[in-house]
């Protein structure tokens, strides 16, 4: 292996291995057998990760950027059904897990760095390493608070507190990517959003 070669993998094996501690710790060991998994990809705005009805064993940690998963209602419609901002990992779970078509698909709303995984290879090291066993446990417990965060908001709280509460968690989305995403994921319209934004900057 060159000697650039070796400074490019310690660099990804760093980025994993920082986001990983934010969940687990785990012995040198696993932790090299997870990172094995990745091979780091670079994705354009717009960019499709995966599409509706593929599919698909990978899963990834995103390094770099804004991502959606998008699902299509009876109408024919774009739904954006969730919104990851990095750091984050995210997955088709039940494709991976059923070996069954994806129901949503996953693309770019900025430009990506994402780190690619097998994830039929990851539930492997699960059943050989108890620490990683844990991350894994760690990871799903992260999407069942996020999905129940979701599902929280929007029968809870109205389309303003709804836009306010996501510009609390990332302020400067409105630099990132277009209304109408940001609008589709709120389960509103554009022209609603657009009433919204105008009454709280006037004020």
């Amino acid at each position: 292996m060159t000697p650039l070669l070796l400074v490019v993998n310690h660099h990804i094996m760093g980025i994993i291995s920082k986001f990983v501690s934010n969940y687990h710790t785990l012995s040198p060991s696993s932790l090299k057998e997870f990172e094995n998994l990745f091979q780091k990809k670079n994705y354009k705005k717009n960019d499709v990760i995966y599409r509706t009805g593929e599919s698909t064993s990978r899963f990834f940690i995103l390094y770099e950027g804004l991502t959606r998963s998008v699902v299509i209602d009876k109408n024919g419609k774009h739904k954006t059904r969730t919104l990851f901002n990095a750091p984050a990992i995210f997955a088709s779970l039940f494709s991976s897990l059923n070996n069954e078509p994806s129901v949503a698909e996953f693309n770019c709303l900025t430009d990506v760095i994402l780190f690619e995984g097998n994830f039929l290879k990851f539930i492997e090291l699960t059943e050989k390493h108890h620490d990683i066993s844990i991350l894994y446990n760690r990871f799903l417990e992260e999407a069942f608070i996020n999905m129940e965060e979701k599902a929280t908001i929007l029968s809870t709280l109205d389309a303003t507190e709804r836009y306010v509460h996501l510009k609390n968690k990332i302020p400067n989305i409105e630099n990132l990517i277009q209304l109408n995403h940001i609008a589709s994921y709120l389960n509103i319209t554009s022209i609603q959003l657009s009433r919204i934004r105008k009454k709280m900057f006037s004020q």
